[in-house]
């Protein structure tokens, strides 16, 4: 008798809790949807970086189910023309009216209803509304065209700084090396910090110091700092947001034909003013190469090892050939100026 009555028990009481989940309501036969009045059938919205904090909001006038009871409304997107088939929802509430910010907006469309970037498509928006997700009632749809932004991999990157005033539009850059990855070598005449920005100005997408050598997309955020002048090697993944910035002590030489074989480097001369390493030294058959700090960490070999001129690939194991003795000026451009690509000439004197 024990056993039945407990199970008589446990099943009333999930009955109860099934009914307390569930709530029972009687809805009018003749629910009014709710009403879209905001934004206006037409609107046109573009996304740009400027505005991409600039608020939108859907305003409706609520569903009349005929019953006081918790309504719940969703706010749904959908390319036009598709009777809804696809669509998104952006957000949901309690209230008559859903709030986002452009920026929010374009994101969810972007991946959602898979829009091109940057570029107008039709789109249309309704309002719906349910008691307990049931009794669903939709507003009669707005159609509005919407201008997606999406920032593109830029081919190089700018770096303004303390150094030269934070004025990107004569900062020097750094080309890409991947789509989201650039790399290359700056000077810079101070100590002090600078950002990587994706445009020559600041009204695009800025690069601060987030910390641990990661970077963040904060427009507030503070710049990358460096404790001395001099020529950086720096590299920027704007994907995985981390870079890297190496301070180059010296440039040099190495190799059986330069005067310390392989025991340690030659330093070429920075000029500051050409942009340029170099070095007037006797060289002897043999092999050559170039390094910075006096290390391996950072060292180039050639694309051609018979080539006294052209690029040079970084940590590649080969060397030039020097094939005669004599007096050679050794120059080193890794500015990338005049093609995408760290490149030296040796010129018998």
């Amino acid at each position: 008798m024990k056993k039945t009555f407990f199970i008589i028990m446990a099943l009333a009481f999930g009955m109860f809790s099934a009914c307390k989940k569930d709530p029972k309501v009687m809805v009018s036969s003749n629910i009014a949807a709710p009403v879209l009045v905001n934004p206006a059938d037409g609107t046109s919205i573009a996304v740009t970086p400027a505005d991409s904090s600039q608020i939108v909001s859907a305003i409706w006038h609520k569903a009349n189910y005929g019953v006081d009871a918790v309504v719940n409304y969703f706010v749904e997107v959908a390319v036009a023309g598709n009777n809804f088939a696809g669509h998104i929802v952006i957000g949901s509430t309690v209230k008559d009216t859903l709030s986002m910010t452009y920026g929010a907006l374009n994101s969810k469309l972007l991946a959602g209803l898979n829009l091109p970037a940057n570029a107008a498509s039709s789109i249309e928006v309704r309002t719906g509304a349910a008691i307990y997700g049931k009794d669903s009632v939709y507003s009669k749809p707005i159609k509005l065209t919407f201008t997606t932004f999406k920032e593109l991999a830029p081919e190089k990157l700018w770096l303004p700084g303390s150094y030269e005033g934070y004025n990107p539009a004569a900062a020097p850059t750094i080309p890409s090396v991947t789509t989201f990855t650039y790399e290359g070598y700056a000077y810079f005449n101070a100590s002090g910090n600078f950002k990587f920005t994706s445009a020559p100005d600041y009204g695009h997408v800025n690069y601060g110091d987030a910390g641990g050598g990661k970077l963040t997309t904060d427009g507030l955020a503070g710049g990358i700092g460096y404790d001395a002048a001099g020529v950086y090697k720096l590299n920027a993944d704007i994907k995985n947001l981390t870079y890297t910035a190496v301070l180059i002590k010296t440039f040099g030489i190495i190799g059986t034909a330069t005067p310390h074989a392989w025991d340690s480097s030659t330093a070429m001369t920075y000029d500051a003013v050409k942009n340029l390493y170099n070095v007037k030294v006797d060289l002897v058959p043999g092999a050559l190469k170039f390094r910075a700090n006096d290390a391996w960490d950072i060292n180039y070999g050639p694309a051609d090892a018979n080539a006294l001129s052209g690029k040079l690939i970084f940590n590649d194991p080969g060397a030039i050939t020097i094939v005669n003795a004599g007096n050679y000026t050794v120059t080193l451009d890794m500015s990338q100026s005049t093609q995408k690509a760290y490149v030296y000439t040796i010129v018998k004197n």
